[in-house]
This record gives C-alpha cells, sequence and structure tokens, in this order.
C-alpha cells in the first residue's frame, strides 16, 4: 500500500503535480493574476476597507459598539413588552371563554398582571 499524501489521494496528488509541471510560467501568472482579480473582488464586496479603517480609530469602533449595544436593547425591550402586551391579551380571552381547566390559573395570572400594572410600586 502506497503512503497516502496528507492532502488527499496519491494518484490524485501526482497527476496534479504532472499537471503543474507542464504549465508554463506566463500561464502560472496568468492564473495566480485572475485569482488575485477574484480576491479583490470578494474584498470589496465585504467592505474590508471599511473594516481595516474602524479597526484603525478605536473611538470609532468603540462609538458604534455602544450605538449597536443600545439598538439592541431598546428593540429586546420594546420587542418582550409587546409579546408580553399580546400574552396578557390572548389570556384575558382565554378567561372570557372560560375554560374549566386552566380558567382560574388565567384569572389569577391576570389579576397579578393587572395590579402590577395599577400600581407599578407594590410588590
Amino acid at each position: 500500500m502506497a503512503n497516502k499524501h496528507p492532502l488527499g489521494n496519491t494518484r490524485r496528488t501526482e497527476r496534479v503535480v504532472q499537471e503543474l509541471k507542464q504549465i508554463t510560467l506566463e500561464d502560472k501568472v496568468s492564473v495566480l493574476s485572475e485569482q488575485i482579480e477574484r480576491l479583490a473582488i470578494h474584498m470589496e464586496k465585504a467592505n474590508f476597507a471599511d473594516y481595516v479603517s474602524m479597526l484603525l480609530r478605536p473611538r470609532r469602533m468603540m462609538f458604534y459598539s455602544l450605538l449597536g449595544g443600545i439598538a439592541r436593547g431598546v428593540g429586546l425591550g420594546v420587542g418582550f413588552s409587546v409579546i408580553g402586551a399580546t400574552l396578557v391579551y390572548l389570556l384575558q380571552k382565554l378567561q372570557l371563554l372560560g375554560l374549566p381547566l386552566i380558567g382560574d390559573y388565567i384569572a389569577e395570572l391576570v389579576r397579578i398582571v393587572q395590579s402590577n400594572l395599577n400600581n407599578p410600586y407594590m410588590r
């Protein structure tokens, strides 16, 4: 059994090596040039230059990080409030249906929420 190349199949590796030997220097430069152009296009699409300039200005990066954190916090608060209000509304509607199994539990939960809404300082 032949020793396998660490990068893959031995036969495939040998075939690639033979093909590379047959390629002229001009072809190699051409292939490398195309790869560099593709890399430049990908870096441009990823706004790599903007990212590097942000890293070189720590105050600007901290400002944008702070701004992003504030936006996430406000979004979390608003989202949780909307979901909580919707849940309380649905529980009130379920209470009106008079479901025998969970009606008392829902009624108690709605009473607790309403008492906290009426007097937020009472705990």
